[in-house]
């Protein structure tokens, strides 16, 4: 973990450096009136408001679509995953067609789609209600993150021997339970380093949502940019790269921690 905490330190006192550094070679004498001009508009591009009295909008639209994105394909990939390594052809083929398109699906053309094929609003017994466009970035997220947990799932339990299998159903337990009481407990570690880094994956994702119209952190920074001029975008676009790069660095080199772990065994 010191050789990991070290990285850890060197690469975000080194990103902020550059970043640093970036800025004065853009701006120069203006560098610190720039660094005012972007410490005043921090609140709104954290969280949409400019005194942090609400949370949806800015940095904090993009973790919470994040979230909801990594909850729901968390859940619908494991059912996906289950799918994909079931012994009738009816349902592992559709499973496995259906991860092969949305995997190899660019994600932006998922956002696109999920945008526009879902309606705008719904009639739900005589009453209109409208579809959030944060909904549609949810799922447009979720869709091909689905597919590639459904991957992960699916190699993770392929690694476990095979007579773990042979072994439990000597016992008499059936096939479900046997995926649960005794495969996943172990494929889990293996699976773990690649959920992790499919979930940092996800969240560098929702840089795409802007496409949707969400209120996401580079919706916020172009309304910015608009109200206080161009000359400050090149700024305001290395401070989001810096708030990307301060939630995803943590993540990677937790994933490296957790790749040594499942590698080295105690």
């Amino acid at each position: 973990m010191n050789g990991d905490l070290r990285t850890f330190l060197f690469g975000l006192f080194g990103v902020t450096f550059i970043l640093a550094v970036l800025m004065v070679l853009v701006y120069g004498a203006e560098t610190g009136a720039i660094l005012a001009a972007l410490a005043s508009r921090t609140p709104l591009l954290l969280t949409g408001s400019s005194d942090f009295s609400g949370f949806d909008g800015g940095f904090a639209a993009n973790i919470q679509i994040s979230l909801w994105a990594m909850l729901i394909s968390s859940v619908a990939g494991t059912a996906l995953g289950i799918a994909l390594i079931a012994r009738n052809v009816l349902v592992r083929a559709p499973a496995i067609l259906v991860m092969n398109v949305l995997r190899n699906s660019p994600w932006l053309v998922v956002l696109y789609a999920t945008l526009y094929l879902l309606p705008f609003e719904i009639d739900v017994f005589g009453a209109i209600v409208a579809v959030p466009t944060l909904v549609k970035a949810i799922l447009g997220l979720a869709l091909p993150v689905t597919a590639n947990i459904a991957e992960v799932f699916r190699g993770g339990v392929e690694a476990v021997p095979s007579g773990q299998w042979e072994s439990a159903r000597s016992l008499g337990y059936r096939r479900l339970q046997i995926l649960r009481y005794v495969i996943v407990p172990q494929a889990l570690p293996l699976m773990t380093p690649n959920l992790m880094t499919t979930y940092a994956m996800l969240f560098i994702g929702t840089s795409l949502v802007v496409v949707t119209g969400a209120a996401d952190v580079l919706s916020v920074a172009r309304t910015v940019i608009g109200s206080d001029g161009a000359h400050i975008a090149t700024a305001i676009y290395i401070y989001v790269l810096f708030l990307f790069f301060l939630f995803c660095f943590p993540v990677a080199i937790f994933t490296r921690w957790l790749e040594h772990r499942v590698r080295v065994p105690k």
